[in-house]
């Protein structure tokens, strides 16, 4: 498989076949609230621009400076709960990508699946430690995370938006939903991207769409482009939103009982990282347990597989 987000370096855990999220956050409000961006188009970036104030990191002349933009983006969720989903799809119908992490008080939720081969990968934080369930291949393997990570390690936003509209000039507009005006910012035409897709890759076409408000909150980003590898080619779009904010609280899963208790993981310590996955020639994570890294990332684990 060949996925554009996954040559990324999106954070530690994502890696080699993994890239791009679900968005399942169910019916009701929450799916009222999220912001639907419009499709884009393979035209060359126009150049309106509105006047007046701008979010964070957009310019009078349209140009962006990602950066900026994503440490505004960081800031407004600083302290809230949240849902944030993500997916990519291709051409073809058996590549795709799909993530959901479900950000509560004190505690989280990541849901991860992909096409073929077929892997559904879900992990349960709280203040004990990581619960993983995977399930491929028709098993279903239990194991307990030591340091699982925070929620933003398993939410790529910031990457997205660095990559996606770091030096582009936009056309900016605004739009109202739901009683709030979003500022509504398309980037069409132009290089493409680094790193969004293998190196040998020639990708066209590319355009991106983000919903921002004043305070620079990205609440939507979509992108879609063309790329071709060794006469493979095919239609690669990549999309993400947050909804509930401020109302998500995760559930406890019910098959968290059926966790194999290797290991007593210890208390999270919200500032640390996940440990880094071990290669084939290193011993590999201390009594039995998983990292977040060696799971989401789509990486093989060597311990034998529960039930």
């Amino acid at each position: 498989m060949r996925w554009g987000l996954a040559a990324v370096a999106v954070v530690v855990l994502l890696a080699g076949c993994s890239a791009v999220p679900f968005g399942g956050e169910g019916a009701g409000s929450a799916q009222a609230d999220t912001v639907t961006p419009v499709p884009v188009t393979d035209s060359q970036t126009p150049t309106r621009t509105i006047s007046g104030e701008r979010p964070p990191g957009v310019s009078a002349n349209g140009t962006v400076d990602a950066d900026a933009l994503a440490r505004a983006h960081t800031a407004s969720l600083e302290n809230r709960t949240y849902t944030w989903s993500m997916r990519e799809r291709t051409s073809d119908p058996q590549e795709w990508f799909s993530r959901s992490v479900v950000v509560g008080p004190e505690r989280f939720s990541v849901s991860q699946s992909q096409g073929e081969p077929g892997r559904n990968v879900s992990l349960y934080v709280n203040a004990t430690g990581g619960f993983l369930r995977v399930v491929e291949a028709g098993a279903t393997r239990y194991d307990l995370l030591r340091l699982p990570g925070r929620p933003v390690d398993y939410v790529f936003a910031t990457v997205s938006i660095r990559q996606f509209f770091d030096g582009r000039t936009v056309a900016v507009s605004t739009v109202d939903r739901r009683g709030r005006t979003y500022y509504r910012l398309h980037a069409a035409g132009g290089p493409p991207p680094r790193a969004v897709g293998p190196a040998d890759a020639t990708i066209r076409d590319f355009t991106a769409t983000a919903y921002v408000t004043r305070e620079g909150f990205v609440r939507s980003l979509a992108a879609e482009y063309d790329r071709a590898v060794d006469g493979d080619r095919s239609h690669v779009s990549i999309r993400y939103d947050y909804s509930r904010l401020g109302e998500s609280a995760p559930s406890t899963p019910e098959w968290v009982d059926n966790v194999t208790r290797r290991s007593t993981p210890a208390p999270v310590d919200p500032d640390a990282t996940p440990e880094r996955t071990a290669t084939p020639d290193e011993p590999g994570t201390p009594n039995g347990t998983a990292t977040a890294t060696d799971e989401l990332d789509g990486s093989t684990r060597t311990a034998t597989a529960d039930g």
